[in-house]
């Protein structure tokens, strides 16, 4: 807690912390909305102290094969709660992530889906989900790009939605 009694890392009321938003020198950056108001991403990205360690390790093996960062989205808001169109991302245990650009773009105006073939970078994008895949944690990821779920087998599947960013889905029983 910092001298002023605000909590240096925002917790939730199950106990999660955000996802720090902007830390130095990190391997990710943030995007995204809640309920369609701009720049409250943040509010969406609470979670499970799993889902923090997969991510951070990701990040770390990311930033030894790609100077580029990714994309983190939505998580889960506040107590998990159902919110905007999302059925899922209420155990903290899932993520969004975009796919890698070609450029170093970052932030909101870095969208861009599989069929974006001026910026998309599919190399570097099954790269990055080949290192979610691999690890025992990870239950499902959803994308929609064909190539990616060829090159990665039956854990990358398409879901209606998942052209501009894929989710990865951690098995249930690490919530608990």
């Amino acid at each position: 807690m910092a001298s002023n009694g605000i909590p240096i890392q925002p917790k939730d009321s199950r106990g999660y912390f955000m996802l720090p938003q902007a830390p130095e020198d990190a391997g990710y950056y943030v995007y995204g909305n809640l309920h369609g108001v701009p720049g409250t991403g943040h509010l969406a990205q609470y979670a499970h102290p799993n889902l923090l360690s997969l991510i951070f390790q990701i990040e770390r093996e990311w930033q030894a094969l790609c100077d580029r960062k990714f994309g983190i989205g939505n998580i889960s808001i506040d107590g998990g709660h159902e919110f905007d169109r999302h059925k899922t991302h209420q155990k903290g245990i899932e993520v969004d992530c975009r796919p890698v650009r070609k450029d170093e773009l970052t932030g909101q105006a870095a969208r861009c889906s599989y069929r974006d073939t001026a910026v998309y970078d599919a190399a570097a994008t099954t790269k990055l989900i080949d290192l979610f895949v691999r690890h025992p944690w990870v239950k499902v990821v959803y994308f929609n790009d064909p190539a990616v779920q060829k090159a990665l087998g039956a854990r990358v599947t398409s879901c209606p939605g998942h052209d501009d960013h894929f989710h990865v889905g951690l098995w249930g029983r690490l919530a608990s």
